[in-house]
């Protein structure tokens, strides 16, 4: 008999579960995984250390959920992602300014403020 296409986990009180370790192993997922709804469904996906800057999935899902297809789509895609990428140069830009002034906070506040205490 074959195995199913999915496995059952056990959620404990503390809303935590195992992956099994086919999955982690087939996934290559380390300490973090990047979580997300997809209609009625929670994705776990793999966070990648060399894509961290790399937005494009996030635009993309936000895109497709806004209605976008087909060359409408890709044409918003590379404004968006422009956009993103000055955004991000903007913001590295004004953190240089600040260090050198001595301003701005520790990058672990920073980092609490962005994602979350719980996940610095």
């Amino acid at each position: 008999m074959s195995e199913p296409g999915y496995r059952v986990v056990r959620v404990t009180s503390k809303r935590q579960f195992t992956i099994p370790k086919t999955y982690f192993d087939k996934l290559r997922l380390s300490d973090k995984v990047k979580c997300y709804l997809e209609g009625e469904r929670l994705v776990l996906e793999p966070v990648r250390e060399d894509s961290f800057w790399d937005f494009s999935t996030d635009i993309l899902r936000s895109l497709v959920a806004e209605g976008y297809q087909g060359e409408t789509l890709l044409a918003e895609f590379e404004a968006r992602k422009k956009k993103a990428a000055r955004a991000l140069g903007s913001m590295i830009e004004e953190a240089r300014k600040e260090a050198e002034e001595g301003k701005g906070q520790p990058a672990d506040a920073v980092f609490g403020e962005l994602l979350g205490e719980d996940d610095v």
